[in-house]
């Protein structure tokens, strides 16, 4: 049941906006699933048609984190994307990327990813000092404090459906 619509905003690209179903939702966190329709890819990792990501959303956190599974149920890995303005209401979530991702493989290996979409947006101006220090404290919280982040979203992800 796709009732729900995420928003996500870009610096440097037209908004993009994803039909999924609403898990759970309470005061400033929700929890949606998207199951893909078509294959897609996060740099060089495919997804494919019927992975499943399950994705955690808080207002007063400085990232979103999507856990993403294979057709077959399998960890694919977990997306950070570091962002603002996470605004949750009934019908709909929104929030505003500012480009960096982190993603963690399912061995627990760290990538840093979109570093040269950042530069770039930098360069031109599109990121504010305070966006960048949400940035850079974000980075360092996530890749610090990953596992701790990913072990208290279990309870929503264990059986994808």
């Amino acid at each position: 049941m796709n009732n729900y619509l995420e928003i996500k905003r870009h610096k440097n690209k037209p908004e993009q906006r994803f039909h999924c179903e609403l898990l759970h939702r309470e005061s400033g966190y929700a929890v949606l699933r998207y199951v893909a329709e078509k294959s897609g890819q996060i740099a060089d990792i495919s997804i494919v048609p019927g992975s499943t990501t399950v994705a955690h959303y808080w207002q007063d956190r400085p990232y979103v984190a999507w856990r993403m599974f294979d057709f077959n149920k399998s960890l694919i890995g977990t997306l950070f994307h570091i962002c603002t303005n996470v605004c949750i209401r009934e019908d709909h979530l929104t929030y505003d990327d500012l480009l960096l991702d982190i993603w963690i493989m399912p061995d627990g290996k760290i990538r840093v990813l979109d570093e040269d979409e950042l530069q770039t947006c930098i360069a031109a101006g599109r990121i504010s000092a305070f966006e960048l220090n949400t940035i850079q404290r974000a980075h360092k919280h996530i890749t610090g404090r990953h596992d701790e982040i990913i072990s208290a979203l279990t309870c929503f992800d264990c059986a994808p459906q």
